[in-house]
């Protein structure tokens, strides 16, 4: 579909520029077929109206210079076409009566056409364009036979006069496509920074804004476009600043629900399981048939505990506020060592990441933990390396794993894929998951110092 539609895009300038050649080539071509139809033409009509001035100049040269005792043409010159010949543009052939050639002469003063406008002239006139007429003696007698044909060389030459007219006209109408393509060039010389623009507001940037071209329908796209930009730098801001908002929100709502668990629901397991002990102490000395109940109280009352301490370790991090995120993060990965001692992890800090605002630590850490909840309780990885660092240009968090494919990684601590990526846009940052070679899964969290300080000021 892209490259359909990079097919159909126009390019203007050289759309411009092959139009106005192709015009101008299509005048020339047209204009000398139009030169040499007249031409032909011109010279049919002009061989026939001339024949008979011929006819009588050749006549009356013959009668000067014979007898009419004397029938021969021998010697004649056509001296008597000397002067209106080469006006004529003809060629004339004299046979006398015996069908022997007397002469032939073509009344041409000079200069030569191009041999293409020659044989093309040829071409279109034929063989059959010629006055054929007789040279009698009086009184009446035939003395010879004469024809006139057009001179090519002559004809061709003022065909070839007028195509060069036609030619300087083309070549004009060239020069003007030219003149015109080099303001338009130079006035659309700034869609290159307009598109340069739009890629930089494409990776991200929405501060870019385009320049201000001196053509005034680009300079109004322009200021539009730049308009557009803030209202949507705006929005996004808002957006921002409103999932920020949710974010604390959700956070603060988990550590209310943290503390009510761990206030009320913990106090309830604990004297339920004291209950269950001293149960357990007067039923082995007086009932030891209610042994085996108040044991099933203190199990069940045990694994409830225990799957507590896990809702509350995904509700509130343990020493995340604390102790900072690298002693949090350190604490998640030494959790899961410990119930997966047949993983390998890797953990690797650099940077002052205690320095980061609390809002990006804390997304930070649900992040990791959600990639580790997908990784080893879906791919059955071998190895798991978390990388996080810090510097001036931003902050950076990768979580790399060996196990099996997976299409989709499932909630987990319930934020998923979509999860994750809506916080860290919320946070101002760029989220990637993309699948490793051989076997594996690779998600990224990219930070910028923007961002960063963005995330800052809104904490703020």
């Amino acid at each position: 579909m892209k490259e359909a539609q990079e097919a159909a895009a126009v390019n203007l300038k050289r759309h411009l520029l092959l139009r106005v050649s192709l015009f101008a080539l299509a005048i020339g071509v047209a204009a000398t077929a139009v030169v040499l139809q007249q031409a032909v033409e011109r010279i049919g009509i002009h061989i026939q109206r001339t024949g008979g001035t011929v006819e009588r100049l050749i006549a009356g040269e013959a009668d000067r210079t014979r007898d009419a005792f004397r029938r021969s043409l021998d010697g004649m010159t056509l001296t008597s076409l000397d002067g209106i010949g080469p006006l004529l543009g003809i060629c004339v052939a004299v046979d006398d009566i015996y069908k022997r050639p007397v002469i032939r002469r073509c009344f041409h003063e000079g200069g030569e056409a191009p041999a293409v406008v020659r044989w093309m002239l040829a071409g279109l006139i034929g063989p059959e364009l010629h006055y054929r007429g007789m040279i009698g003696q009086y009184p009446g007698v035939k003395v010879g036979e004469f024809v006139v044909t057009p001179d090519l060389d002559s004809e061709s030459l003022a065909v070839w006069k007028q195509i060069q007219t036609v030619l300087g006209m083309t070549l004009g109408i060239l020069l003007l496509n030219l003149l015109i393509y080099r303001p338009v060039r130079r006035a659309l010389r700034p869609a290159d920074q307009i598109l340069a623009v739009l890629g930089r507001m494409e990776a991200g940037e929405l501060t870019a804004r385009m320049p201000r071209p001196r053509l005034i329908e680009l300079r109004r796209i322009a200021a539009g476009f730049d308009h557009l930009a803030e209202q949507l730098q705006k929005t996004l801001a808002a957006q921002r600043h409103l999932a920020l908002h949710l974010l604390a929100v959700r956070e603060e709502e988990r550590r209310r629900l943290a503390r009510e668990l761990h206030d009320e629901f913990g106090q309830c397991l604990a004297s339920i399981g004291a209950e269950a002990a001293f149960i357990r102490g007067r039923a082995e000395v007086q009932a030891p048939e209610l042994l085996p109940a108040a044991r099933a109280v203190a199990a069940v009352t045990a694994h409830m505990m225990e799957s507590l301490q896990g809702i509350l370790l995904q509700l509130r991090p343990v020493g995340l506020e604390e102790f900072g995120l690298k002693a949090a993060l350190g604490e998640l990965v030494g959790g899961w060592q410990r119930r997966q001692p047949d993983c390998r992890f890797e953990l690797t800090l650099r940077g002052e990441i205690d320095a980061l605002p609390d809002a990006l630590r804390t997304g930070l850490y649900r992040i990791v933990q959600e990639s580790l909840t997908n990784a080893l309780r879906h791919g059955k990885p071998q190895q798991v390396v978390v990388g996080l660092e810090c510097d001036v240009t931003g902050c950076r968090l990768w979580v790399d794993d060996d196990g099996e494919g997976r299409n989709e990684p499932s909630a987990g601590s319930g934020l998923g894929v979509l999860g994750m990526h809506e916080r860290v846009e919320a946070l101002g940052g760029r989220f990637a998951l993309q699948p490793r070679h051989p076997r594996g899964m690779r998600v990224e969290a990219d930070f910028p110092a923007e961002a960063v300080r963005a995330v800052e000021m809104n904490h703020e």
